[in-house]
């Protein structure tokens, strides 16, 4: 499969017909969800002086959340801007990734086969077509560039510096910055040629590696403490019980990764809150397969430099969602875009290495040849097929539940996620409902009972918020949000 003689310019340019093609029925998608509050009832952004003055700080997501202030001086209310946004982010993601292959393999099949399989990968779907998960997008933007220009920052103070503004944008854009200095860090370990550049430069370089690693943990040290103040469930599970769910985890998110056929916002696999902590072949199976690829990527670090990138990039970007330290949801599937970045490069590589096992085989060359290509086709249009289709689920709130209803058997717990939104947007009546009707179809389910509980307090009816919390503590005695809020009704 050769690619020397296309232009580079020319393989860009198809990857941006590709990758906005692919996401342009996305466009008409209406605000959901967060959107609700984050935008339509955001009041600090409809006021750009005001929001300058007062709001704009210098912290973790402020770039991010300033290109939403002016996306809403530019549209308001209509979300179209909003979405075109994403899919140009998500385009200029895709060419920054074929820019990185080829300065790191100098291949331009592998370059344009790994960025052609971002492109078109469903997980990206709620990064690119929910509204308010394009801040994966739009960090992994500066995340890729700061890490081309630290590649080619051997011999020039120049790059080193793009790579050091590129940081500070990222660090602006989302916590996805926590794990570039250790990129930076491990490329340089493991694969930037030894003896290369100048000695001053070099320990220049490492002197910003210290500073810029000692910046990134403050920042997303104070973003956790001081913005994430909704702990998902894994920090109500006890012991060590977490560290198997994010085992178990791990193993999901691969599933999902290479066989995206069931997605959606709420997997029922992250609140079986119950049977999740239990020790099981799953937990083995990521055991297993996480000491695979360390092994595989120091085996193949200079024989197979593809798969072993490929493999550190997929572990380096995927540990701060891991929840070895708890801190995000269980299972989101935005947070697999930056990581699957690693996962593209290496499906690329091993198709492109059974190519050239095929093309030693005079034989049967041909008639294989054929069914390699037919395979990939294959896999590039199941893949389009699929994104497409889950970018029309994105288009209103009504088609957007009904897919999480339809893609999982357990699906109705997405009610209490539609309560939820109800909640934010002060509708309490239409929140209780919803959780009622979750409650129905299926009544152990301890956080809907809490959040009902929640819910009724607010209304100031405690009665019914005792009730509901006892209700979840039924379910699971060690429940600790429903022993907590008990402890906050006393004398109520």
């Amino acid at each position: 499969m050769k690619f020397k003689n296309i232009s580079n310019y020319i393989l860009i340019i198809i990857l941006c017909a590709v990758s906005f093609a692919i996401y342009i029925n996305s466009l008409n998608g209406d605000f959901l969800i967060d959107d609700q509050t984050t935008i339509l009832n955001n009041g600090q952004i409809k006021d750009l002086k005001i929001y300058l003055v007062k709001y704009f700080k210098i912290r973790v997501g402020a770039f991010y959340e300033l290109i939403r202030v002016l996306n809403w001086h530019i549209s308001g209310d209509n979300p179209f801007s909003y979405h075109l946004f994403n899919v140009l982010a998500h385009s200029g993601c895709v060419i920054l990734i074929f820019i990185l292959c080829n300065v790191l393999f100098n291949n331009k099949a592998l370059s344009f086969l790994s960025s052609l399989i971002f492109a078109v990968h469903p997980i990206h779907t709620e990064a690119v077509s929910w509204i308010s998960g394009g801040n994966y997008v739009f960090s992994s933007l500066f995340f890729i560039t700061a890490f081309i220009f630290y590649i080619k920052s051997d011999r020039s103070l120049f790059n080193l510096t793009l790579s050091i503004i590129a940081f500070s944008l990222c660090l602006l854009s989302g916590n996805t910055v926590a794990t570039l200095p250790i990129m930076f860090i491990l490329y340089d370990i493991f694969f930037r040629q030894k003896n290369i550049g100048n000695a001053g430069l070099t320990g220049f370089r490492i002197l910003v590696l210290c500073l810029v690693m000692a910046i990134a943990v403050i920042f997303v040290g104070i973003f956790f403490v001081t913005k994430n103040n909704f702990m998902h469930i894994i920090f109500y599970f006890r012991g060590f019980g977490y560290l198997i769910v994010a085992a178990k985890a791990f193993v999901y998110y691969l599933k999902i990764l290479y066989l995206p056929l069931h997605l959606g916002l709420y997997h029922p696999f992250a609140f079986d809150v119950v049977n999740i902590q239990s020790i099981s072949p799953t937990l083995f199976l990521s055991i297993a397969i996480l000491i695979t690829a360390v092994v595989l990527f120091l085996k193949y670090r200079r024989t197979f430099k593809p798969l072993s990138f490929g493999i550190m990039w997929f572990l380096v970007t995927y540990a701060p969602y891991s929840n070895i330290i708890p801190i995000c949801n269980i299972i989101s599937e935005r947070y697999l875009y930056l990581p699957s970045v690693g996962s593209s490069v290496v499906i690329a590589a091993l198709f492109l290495k059974v190519w050239e096992i095929i093309n030693r085989n005079v034989q049967y060359r041909t008639s294989l040849r054929f069914l390699c290509i037919a395979v990939i086709t294959l896999f590039l249009g199941s893949y389009s097929t699929l994104t497409m289709k889950r970018n029309y689920e994105y288009n209103n709130i009504i088609s957007y539940w009904q897919s999480n209803i339809n893609n999982f058997k357990d699906g109705y717990i997405v009610y209490n996620n539609l309560a939820g939104t109800y909640y934010q947007m002060g509708n309490l009546h239409n929140a209780i409902a919803y959780c009622w009707i979750n409650l129905m179809i299926n009544p152990n389910q301890p956080y809907v009972w809490c959040n009902l509980g929640k819910v009724y307090t607010d209304l100031g009816d405690y009665n019914a918020a005792q009730f509901c919390y006892k209700e979840a503590l039924k379910v699971d005695k060690n429940y600790f949000p429903a022993i907590k809020a008990l402890e906050g009704l006393k004398g109520k």
